[in-house]
């Protein structure tokens, strides 16, 4: 829910970009946004009388259906960071101060649906709005998803969706609307394999105090993939995709991204499975750049295999690369890196409704323009997990020491970093309850204590979310 839990929190009057750079909008760009809603708007319309007309045709032959179901509740987002910072009075040091940033927020929720099938269940489609009110923020955010299956072998599936929010955390007064229509056409080449085509397109809106940092977005996005399932065999996946993003606000970061993934999957029968999966990007500006924010290469790969020793227990292990290209590097912002890391967990599993894992983990960042941001880190974790009988429960404390590499070219006193340990637990709970009643729980705990103690800090995020099907 955004707007109530499970919200990601924002830096106040700032919008992060994806690789941490902060962009300031172009004043008085204000202009175009009340046409953009009206068109969000319209866009909606069309697109929602389309599904209802056109909901004639997928699924096994048989007497179509239609149900409602309405889901009303409340949920609450507690977080706090605690940390160190310089304080004065007028031009008087007072020294390192601890500095608390509790925050509270509680909305109130209402979720209907209408979904059904046309055509003698040859369509299914879902008709979706979720409303939350809250004390600091609004939203509403309405979907449809269709899928036909309009011949055989082939698969047509739609998802428009439109979203209001209102933000006023952080002293913001900022209004957001995104619209965006996505489309797929998937073709059966065998009974393993098939191919994908998709269309997609987004539109961001974004008005009032606090939304200087958050850039008007138009972009579109189109892909092919190819897709095998194997019975008992192999499991692969082929894809690439164009996007193209304009910023009216800031034309220039106006830049065409070009993507690709990998996966493949082998399984040994009841033994164990050994997975590879490989993606990456190339984004480029389509104008000169002041910096290489929007300019770069990074990759990604991992491998994964899973070895069942004993009827309950077995070994699980993942190794993951990541890497960082920019077209103009330099040492402070956007600089090269490559991340490495690790985790190797011995798992106890009973009836396939919960299992145990404990085991390390590590993680290493090389830089060389950036040596003073490199690190290693060294850790365990323990994870729980449990799905089963209307519940979902995963729960994983860790702890661990990250060092921070020394730049020789800095110096001892101006290390960028001080090495610390961690302690944290991430949990997440998803339970039927009696009464018709659900409840949905996530929690992050984090502390650093770190060499030097004016960098300490803890932080904490607690959602909770209580919903009752009314039918």
């Amino acid at each position: 829910m955004e707007g109530g839990p499970g919200t990601a929190w924002r830096l106040p009057g700032a919008h992060a970009s994806r690789h941490g750079a902060i962009e300031r909008a172009r004043p008085g760009a204000q202009a175009h946004r009340h046409g953009g809603r009206r068109c969000i708007f319209v866009l909606a319309l069309v697109l929602l009388g389309a599904g209802l007309s056109a909901a004639a045709r997928a699924g096994e032959p048989g007497p179509d259906t239609m149900r409602v179901r309405i889901e009303t509740g409340a949920g609450t987002d507690l977080t706090n960071e605690l940390y160190y910072q310089d304080a004065f009075l007028d031009t008087t040091f007072l020294g390192r101060q601890r500095v608390s940033t509790p925050e509270a927020r509680y909305a109130g929720i209402l979720v209907a649906a209408v979904e059904g099938t046309r055509g003698e269940r040859r369509v299914v489609y879902q008709l979706r709005n979720e409303l939350s009110l809250g004390d600091r923020i609004q939203r509403d955010g309405f979907t449809l998803n269709w899928r036909d299956d309009f011949a055989e072998g082939w698969r047509l599936a739609l998802l428009p969706s439109i979203e209001w929010r209102h933000d006023q955390t952080f002293g913001r007064d900022e209004q957001e609307w995104r619209g965006a229509a996505r489309g797929r056409l998937r073709r059966d080449l065998s009974e393993a394999t098939t191919a994908e085509l998709g269309l997609a397109g987004d539109v961001l809106r974004a008005g009032g105090p606090g939304s200087e940092f958050l850039l008007d977005r138009d972009a579109g996005r189109a892909s092919l993939a190819f897709d095998h399932l194997g019975l008992l065999g192999d499991e692969w996946r082929l894809g690439y995709a164009l996007a193209i993003r304009a910023f009216p606000d800031s034309t220039a970061r106006d830049h065409l991204e070009h993507e690709w993934e990998g996966r493949w999957r082998h399984p040994f029968l009841d033994r164990g499975a050994i997975a590879f999966e490989t993606g990456g990007h190339r984004r480029q500006t389509r104008k000169p750049a002041r910096d290489s924010r929007d300019a770069f290469w990074d990759e990604a790969a991992s491998l994964e295999g899973e070895v069942r020793v004993a009827s309950r227990w077995g070994l699980r292990s993942r190794a993951e690369v990541e890497a960082m290209q920019y077209d103009r590097p330099d040492s402070t912002s956007f600089f090269d890196y490559t991340i490495v890391r690790g985790r190797l967990a011995v798992r106890y599993e009973l009836e396939g409704r919960w299992s145990l894992g404990l085991g390390p983990r590590g993680e290493i960042l090389s830089s060389r323009l950036a040596p003073g941001e490199g690190y290693h880190e060294i850790g365990g974790a323990l994870e729980f997990e449990r799905l089963g009988a209307g519940a979902l429960w995963s729960l994983t404390p860790a702890a661990g020491w990250r060092e921070y590499d020394h730049a020789p070219d800095v110096g001892v006193l101006l290390d960028l970093h001080s090495s610390f340990a961690f302690y944290e637990l991430d949990g997440f709970v998803d339970q039927r309850l009696p009464g018709r009643l659900s409840l949905r729980a996530t929690t992050s705990l984090r502390y650093e204590r770190h060499t030097d103690p004016s960098e300490d800090g803890a932080s904490l995020y607690l959602s909770l979310e209580l919903r009752w099907l009314a039918r």
